[in-house]
């Protein structure tokens, strides 16, 4: 199974929007906060706040998983640039 469907299935099994997650993820990682992750990507800072709080709600391993996952595919996204 390739990393992308495991990001999906373990997005999806925690309420998020697999979408959305990798970007706030992302973004996150490069330092932005709630209001510049809704410039960049058009969500409203509502939005984001909720997902980072579901986030700190979840498992430490579970949060890693998911950003390890984004990771991943973003490296690979890199790659074929």
């Amino acid at each position: 199974m390739d990393v992308q469907r495991i990001y999906i299935r373990v997005s999806k099994s925690h309420g998020f929007k697999p979408p959305i997650l990798k970007e706030i993820i992302f973004l996150r990682g490069r330092g932005l906060n709630n209001a510049e992750i809704a410039e960049e990507t058009g969500i409203s800072r509502n939005t984001v706040h909720n997902y980072m709080e579901k986030m700190r709600e979840m498992q430490d391993e579970q949060v890693a998983e998911l950003m390890s996952l984004v990771g991943m595919m973003m490296a690979g996204h890199d790659r074929a640039m």
